[in-house]
């Protein structure tokens, strides 16, 4: 039997021929002959060291185009195979890539949260350094202005005059409401400029 080939065996009810090692031949099935899927008798030791060459078809001899149908079919069958082996690879290429970019999208929300945290951070320090920033230019506001009117006031008044702090009660008060007003409009002044 020359080309063909053996995949699988099987039973029959009629007897089984013995081939010429005396061993009862199974029966196999040619893919590779002129005569693919035509089954017939082969000895079991077919392709070892016994060397028997036993052969005896078990189908009958098929129509002419039989061989040419099985054969379409096997190639069909071929490509189909092929073609799944393509899918399965490009299906794990892809899956591959989804669990990359998966991966990436964690790390990069990973990234991002981080950055934001930091941003938020960044931010409230700025307005509580933008708050301390106007409190101490209001509190320098304050004590310049009140500086100013201090010399103001004192420069206006003979330091000299040995009675200064001795003058009547009414002028030190009148003084006082005058430097208070001026002190407070200064200090609004100073807080509108801040805010």
């Amino acid at each position: 039997m020359q080309g063909s080939s053996s995949i699988s065996s099987s039973s029959v009810d009629a007897p089984t021929p013995r081939c010429h090692c005396g061993v009862t031949s199974p029966i196999r099935t040619a893919w590779r002959s002129n005569y693919p899927g035509r089954r017939f008798y082969g000895c079991s030791g077919y392709g070892t060291s016994r060397k028997c060459s036993f052969f005896q078809w078990y189908d009958p001899e098929p129509p002419a185009h039989y061989s040419d149908v099985i054969r379409r079919l096997l190639e069909t069958n071929e490509c189909i195979r092929s073609e799944n082996t393509e899918l399965k690879k490009t299906r794990q290429e892809l899956l591959d890539e989804l669990r990359h970019l998966q991966q990436s999208v964690h790390e990069t929300r990973a990234e991002l949260e981080v950055a934001i945290a930091a941003s938020m951070d960044m931010e409230d320090n700025m307005v509580a350094s933008v708050a301390t920033t106007r409190r101490r230019g209001v509190v320098i506001i304050v004590l310049i202005s009140v500086i100013v009117l201090l010399v103001f006031f004192f420069r206006s008044k003979s330091l000299a005059d040995p009675f200064f702090f001795l003058s009547s009660r009414l002028e030190n008060i009148i003084n006082s409401i005058n430097l208070f007003s001026l002190i407070c409009s200064v200090d609004l002044i100073a807080l509108a400029l801040c805010f």
